[in-house]
């Protein structure tokens, strides 16, 4: 099936799973991410007490985090704020349709329980690192960075200290979010090249969760790419034995960017009776709600059955 990318408002290609081939996820599957090094960071070798002790950071730190916690929690409850966010998304063409609260809510769900939550968990155990323990060191860094699972509620620095930390499986869906702030992409890059030198103000706490030494190397050089051409192949990590999983796979696909992402929150149903049932029976994701070009190459590749 031939798809046509968009282009933002920028004149900008729009990274979308539309160029998206499973080759690249299932090639990636065999082997380590590029460049990935075997050096062990503070993160594998530290003892657990000092890790949480430098992730919680200095009084400063914590003042800075409680503020966009703060922020975070206003812009959940303070519905126009959201708004605001979803209209500026909307507008550089990242969304063809706002979806419903009740979407966004089940929609989140089910990114966390059919991508995040296993891409992560299979990931970490590759790395011997304890899911529950990361989870914790990167509450207590930012809590306002684990509290929303698509991002739409929070500030600036939340989601560039959430790329900064976490060794992402691909970044384009938060780089996505840095667009709705005019310098977000700038401010990127200048916060990962303070990373590398290491001058950034949270570089302790950040390197006390970051357990990939070249991964802020990757990141910038795959930031600077996206800022020229934001359907330049994505940056796609390894996820452990995840892959493996049809249904992980197609998730994978689906929620990766932002485009495509809200494209499924919108196929969701808008009712809480009907969204109650599709929790209930739906453990893994359920192709009706995917792209069809995505599908297409499932089919191909015989890794699903059409209905």
């Amino acid at each position: 099936m031939k798809v046509v990318l968009k282009k933002d408002k920028f004149g900008r290609f729009i990274a979308d799973n539309k160029n998206i081939s499973l080759d690249d996820y299932l090639l990636q599957s065999d082997s380590e991410s590029e460049n990935e090094s075997e050096t062990a960071t503070d993160r594998l070798k530290q003892h657990p007490i000092k890790l949480m002790l430098r992730a919680i950071g200095t009084p400063k730190i914590i003042l800075n985090k409680t503020k966009r916690l703060a922020i975070t929690l206003f812009n959940t409850f303070y519905y126009p704020a959201m708004k605001k966010r979803l209209n500026r998304l909307k507008e550089i063409g990242f969304i063809e349709q706002i979806p419903s609260q009740k979407q966004l809510w089940f929609g989140a769900y089910d990114m966390l329980r059919y991508f995040i939550s296993p891409g992560a968990a299979s990931y970490y155990k590759t790395k011997n690192i304890n899911f529950t323990f990361h989870q914790i060191l990167r509450f207590l860094n930012d809590p306002s960075g684990i509290s929303d699972p698509i991002g739409i509620r929070v500030p600036r620095d939340t989601i560039i200290c959430h790329l900064l930390e976490v060794v992402h499986a691909n970044p384009v869906y938060d780089l996505q979010l840095l667009d709705q702030f005019d310098d977000g992409l700038d401010e990127m890059e200048k916060q990962t090249k303070q990373m590398l030198d290491k001058i950034h103000p949270r570089y302790n706490s950040i390197m006390a969760i970051t357990e990939d030494v070249n991964y802020h190397q990757n990141l910038l050089n795959y930031v600077k790419k996206y800022r020229i051409n934001p359907a330049e192949r994505q940056m796609v990590r390894a996820s452990g034995m995840a892959r493996e999983d049809a249904y992980f796979l197609l998730a994978e696909c689906m929620f990766g960017t932002l485009v495509s992402a809200f494209r499924y929150f919108n196929r969701l149903p808008n009712n809480f009776s009907d969204l109650l049932k599709h929790v209930k029976n739906n453990p893994k994701i359920n192709p009706v709600y995917c792209d069809e070009w995505i599908l297409e190459q499932f089919y191909e590749k015989d890794l699903l059955m059409k209905n």
